[in-house]
């Protein structure tokens, strides 16, 4: 706490940190210009001292209250219910890749489903780049259904039958049966 003469020469304190602080300086200041005035009789050579009522004087403080910051953290939730929330990046669980069929039938079902799941990462584990960009040059609604397989001279020819289309893959056996990557060679459409 500090002290600062006033103008009377008395001293008050100065604290600034509430309003009750200015009450209390007014306050020292009057009493100590009351107590240099005096009262009643006395001082030098006995001559009587008048004195003045001084009428109280009332400060008023007001402070404005300050904000207290928050300590809340914002809310994750999606404006409004039913639409996903944009703005997290979390990636999808990760996916197994397909397994390597070990027969024509077998390979040529698993490079089908996955063209109709449009899994091109998985088509192209099991088929040439241009078997997969045939398939992948087309869609469909609904799964075709199988009909059959037939060999010859080392490939195995695998037909399906959809809504208005055949589609044929052709499987290339040893690579199939040995479990190697890209044994479909070729896809033909059918209209």
């Amino acid at each position: 706490m500090s002290t600062r003469p006033t103008s009377t020469g008395a001293t008050s304190t100065g604290v600034t940190s509430t309003g009750a602080t200015a009450t209390i300086a007014v306050l020292t200041a009057v009493t100590a210009l009351l107590a240099a005035c005096g009262t009643g009789t006395g001082g030098s050579g006995g001559a009587a001292i008048s004195t003045t009522t001084v009428p109280p004087v009332t400060v008023t403080v007001t402070q404005t209250p300050t904000a207290t910051p928050s300590t809340s953290l914002p809310s994750t939730s999606p404006s409004s219910p039913g639409k996903p929330n944009t703005t997290m990046s979390i990636p999808p669980p990760a996916k197994d890749p397909v397994t390597i069929p070990d027969n024509p039938k077998a390979y040529g079902q698993a490079f089908v489903t996955a063209w109709v799941e449009r899994d091109r990462a998985d088509a192209s584990r099991l088929g040439t780049t241009a078997a997969v960009d045939t398939a992948f040059g087309s869609t469909v609604r609904t799964a075709p259904k199988f009909i059959r397989c037939e060999g010859a001279a080392g490939s195995s020819y695998c037909t399906w039958e959809g809504d208005e289309y055949t589609l044929t893959v052709r499987v290339l056996n040893e690579a199939a049966s040995q479990r190697q990557m890209h044994a479909v060679a070729e896809v033909k459409f059918a209209h």
